[in-house]
């Protein structure tokens, strides 16, 4: 069901059992001058006002953004709370009075009760209604991320409290007749429904303070540090690359307002910078489900945490050179630093040499290195040649090899030729879960074992997908 129909469904849901409730108790409090249970009614009458507006809001914060209300209309649901918040506040204010004047008086009329069996029924109704009404409207409230509706949700929960108060009182009332007059206990059941109404008073002092802060802190934008503290573990865990920099959440209604500035290298092409703009718009989607995101890319310089290693590749592609399987060596005689480093395979070694000598001694001045070894290869490789034809089951070979191994099945097979060249790429899923060191080990070990099975027509890479 669409999240709006399920708040106005529910809200309704609301408005009818209040005004039942109401006039139940209203008829009850009256016929029997019960303070509790006038207190109560008064209560669930203030409950149908809230409830009415909790309708209206949910009406309200359904239309869509406007020209006016850019972020939507969901803050009118938090605009509701804090006036329901007010409305109890003028309950319980009303409630205590009444129950000071009963108490301060002398005359013995202010405190009698006629108690009769229709306020025990009443009062049970009200509760089996409250328990069951509660927790509906918090299943829907915490489906739908409705403030009205946990509002209403948590005034019902301390109408359950306050009935139970007000059946403790009226039975206290009830027994006082059966007791010895001029008794401490006669005194205590005497007062026991007066003393009902202060409960529920202060019960509704309780919902006031925890649906006031609520109300105030979403209608002040205050952000949620744990939805804060997910969302920058998120990015931290899934794109360590790209540095969170900045970030705001707002809430309104039901939808999660997420701005956030993240660094990006300042060469990066707009449209790579467009693409990892929505990836991160996607993770952001799965940790805030139904929310809006904007991306600020800032471009950046090397960032000031550089690892040696981050610290090692710059060097190289300063000099225009190519770095791979570094090593990096803390020894008794001293720091090392070993790279393979990848020249033009055509170029003479002494039209680099300049080049190498230089990337030697700055990393030795910028990592503190003692020792800068190198072993020079060509940066481009090329294929073996093959005179083998290529089978035309072979992606059926790749395929039934893997389910051999017990590998993963491939989700994709593509040979390539040039000539007399081949190089077949087998996909496989991608496990995210693991380190770079072990996805590795486990790709060459795939390789060595894949092309050890299959006809050598091709040089096999696997690759995730």
């Amino acid at each position: 069901m669409e999240p709006n129909l399920k708040k106005k469904i529910a809200a309704l849901s609301s408005v009818l059992w209040s005004g039942v409730l109401t006039l139940l108790k209203l008829i009850v409090g009256v016929s029997t001058g019960s303070l509790g249970i006038l207190s109560e009614a008064l209560h669930s009458a203030l409950d149908l006002l809230a409830a009415l507006g909790t309708l209206f809001a949910v009406r309200i914060a359904a239309k869509p953004a406007d020209a006016d209300h850019p972020y939507g209309h969901g803050k009118i649901e938090n605009l509701m709370a804090l006036a329901e918040t007010l409305l109890l506040l003028a309950t319980a204010g009303w409630v205590i009075r009444e129950a000071c004047l009963r108490l301060m008086s002398e005359d013995p009329a202010a405190l009698h009760v006629d108690i009769s069996l229709w306020a025990f029924i009443i009062i049970i109704i009200s509760l089996v209604v409250d328990i069951n009404r509660s927790a509906m409207l918090r299943r829907v409230a915490r489906e739908t991320n409705s403030a009205a509706l946990e509002a209403d949700a948590a005034h019902f929960t301390s109408d359950i409290w306050s009935s139970g108060a007000v059946l403790v009182g009226i039975t206290g009332a009830a027994l006082a007749g059966q007791v010895t007059p001029g008794t401490g206990l006669h005194w205590l059941l005497q007062r026991a429904d007066t003393f009902s109404s202060l409960v529920v008073a202060c019960i509704i002092l309780h919902i006031c303070k925890t649906l006031g802060q609520s109300a105030i802190n979403n209608l002040m934008d205050r952000t949620d540090a744990a939805t804060s503290a997910t969302l920058s573990q998120a990015m931290a865990e899934h794109m360590p690359t790209y540095p969170l920099r900045h970030l705001r959440i707002r809430q309104v209604g039901n939808t999660s307002y997420v701005e956030m500035t993240v660094g990006m290298p300042r060469d990066m092409h707009v449209d790579t910078a467009h693409e990892i703009a929505d990836a991160i718009e996607s993770l952001v989607s799965r940790v805030l489900p139904g929310s809006e995101t904007l991306v600020h890319m800032q471009p950046e310089n090397a960032p000031a945490e550089e690892t040696p290693e981050m610290k090692v590749r710059r060097i190289a592609l300063t000099h225009r050179l190519g770095v791979h399987s570094l090593r990096l060596l803390h020894t008794e005689q001293g720091f090392v630093v070993f790279a393979d480093l990848e020249l033009p395979p055509e170029a003479a070694l002494d039209s680099w040499g300049v080049a190498v000598q230089a990337f030697r001694s700055e990393v030795c001045r910028h990592l503190g290195a003692d020792f800068t070894f190198v072993h020079i290869e060509p940066s481009v490789r090329t294929l073996p040649d093959t005179h083998l034809k290529l089978p035309e089951d072979w992606e059926n070979q790749v395929r039934h090899t893997m389910v051999t191994l017990g590998a993963p099945l491939p989700t994709a097979i593509r040979t390539f030729s040039s000539g007399q060249r081949r190089v077949c790429f087998v996909c496989i899923p991608a496990e995210g879960s693991l380190r770079v060191d072990e996805s590795h080990e486990r790709l060459s070990t795939l390789n060595t074992r894949l092309a050890a099975l299959l006809p050598p027509v091709a040089k096999i890479v696997v690759v995730y997908e």
